[in-house]
């Protein structure tokens, strides 16, 4: 098989850099051009990016785990003496959502899906309309805004903490810990920066853990209340660890993906000005928008599998035990799926097959809720927001520095207000 070498070679890419984390397109081009499924050399997991292959290992949960760590496990210290003590003032991790297969995920699943169904998130609209054009208020005079922190954080922020039935008060302890559960998924943090995490996921499951108390006897209506009284046939109420971990993922999906990718679609969307002036015309075009954007900059660049049984991947041999990263990222860019892939098209025709919800028993929860802000964040920008254009040198945008997540830092803009 002759391999294409219109790619530098994929060995030459070292996925944890903060040069790959800020533009990883290359080195997904490579893998799918020399090596769809390429097992790292340093850290001794496989990579799958093509489409095709990722959606098998989806659909195959009896073969690929989820029950596994969500991050690399790479570049970062083993638990420290140091570092269980800490953890062991909060609460023990239990597999729920993310890191669990049927049929226990499944109860999970059961037991928070009503709260996240598409006819329960369209009664959110009018509230998530009103909190953005409150978040536009704040700054609308001045002319500018940096985007990131003055409005993709504060929307779908607010947004989940109603849902929880949690005071405004305590957004900035909301941001700081949901920040600190993803930043060491990445891969790329210390070990002074893993202690501080740690303290702040202990913190937040004590915060949450007297809410959930309060609640029992003073029930409300809300999500809290509702994971206290959830039951299925036959099992039994959350455990409180059972609870918490569900609310910490509640709370990073619920706010960190959406932020980032209200800041990439805009980022994509200036560099882009023609197709900025037809969704600023043509309001209907929001929606496939928000699923090129997701398609194009996935807020979760991938997550991680575990082989149960010898198998294979795109006919490589993948022994038991293996970990493997499904990229989504690079799947989204897969040409044998979508058409001229690195190209930004609000009209592509199957922007809406993309790979940023996952797929199969672990499609995004909180999808619909996603792709509502998304479309109402837009609709409210560029309505409001004329002559929307970077306040910055585009030279100068970075991205939180991951393996797994991907969002910009910044996004200074200026405008003239509607």
């Amino acid at each position: 098989m002759v391999k294409d070498t219109s790619s530098p070679p994929v060995s030459a890419f070292r996925p944890l850099s903060p040069e790959n984390a800020e533009n990883p397109y290359p080195f997904y081009r490579a893998m799918r051009e020399q090596a769809p499924v390429y097992r790292v050399p340093e850290l001794g997991f496989f990579i799958v990016s093509h489409y095709d292959d990722i959606m098998h290992v989806l659909h195959n949960e009896e073969i690929f785990s989820s029950n596994s760590p969500a991050g690399p496990g790479v570049g970062a210290t083993p638990p420290t003496s140091e570092l269980r003590a800490i953890m062991e003032r909060g609460y023990p991790p239990v597999n729920t959502l993310l890191t669990n297969d049927p049929p226990a995920h499944t109860r999970f699943r059961a037991l928070v899906n009503k709260a996240f169904t598409p006819r329960r998130v369209a009664t959110l609209e009018p509230s998530v309309r009103a909190i953005a054009n409150q978040l536009i208020d704040a700054f609308i005079d001045a002319g500018r805004v940096e985007l990131v922190s003055q409005f993709a954080v504060g929307l779908p922020l607010t947004v989940i903490a109603g849902a929880l039935g949690v005071p405004h008060s305590d957004m900035a302890s909301f941001k700081r810990w949901s920040d600190d559960s993803v930043a060491p998924l990445g891969g790329m943090i210390g070990y002074e920066r893993q202690l501080e995490c740690a303290r702040s996921i202990v913190e937040f499951q004590h915060y949450f853990a007297a809410r959930l108390e309060e609640r029992r006897s003073a029930p409300r209506d809300d999500l809290l209340t509702d994971l206290l009284n959830a039951r299925l046939d036959g099992s039994e109420p959350l455990s409180m660890p059972e609870m918490l971990s569900i609310l910490q993922q509640l709370l990073v999906a619920g706010n960190e993906t959406t932020t980032n990718l209200i800041a990439s679609a805009m980022m994509l969307l200036l560099d882009h000005p023609d197709q900025l002036a037809a969704v600023s015309a043509d309001h209907s075009l929001m929606p496939n928008l928000i699923e090129e954007a997701l398609r194009m900059e996935s807020p979760v660049q991938g997550l991680f599998r575990v082989a149960k049984i010898d198998t294979e991947v795109g006919g490589v041999a993948i022994p038991a035990g293996s970990r493997l990263v499904v990229m989504y990222a690079s799947g989204n860019r897969d040409e044998a799926e979508f058409a001229g892939a690195d190209r930004f098209d609000i009209r592509r025709a199957n922007a809406r097959d993309h790979l940023a919800f996952g797929h199969g028993v672990h499609f995004c929860l909180g999808a619909a809720l996603a792709r509502v802000e998304g479309r109402i964040a837009f609709e409210t920008l560029v309505t409001r927001l004329r002559n929307l254009r970077l306040d910055s040198d585009r030279a100068h945008l970075r991205h939180t520095p991951s393996f797994i997540l991907r969002g910009l830092i910044a996004l200074p803009l200026r405008f003239e207000a509607g």
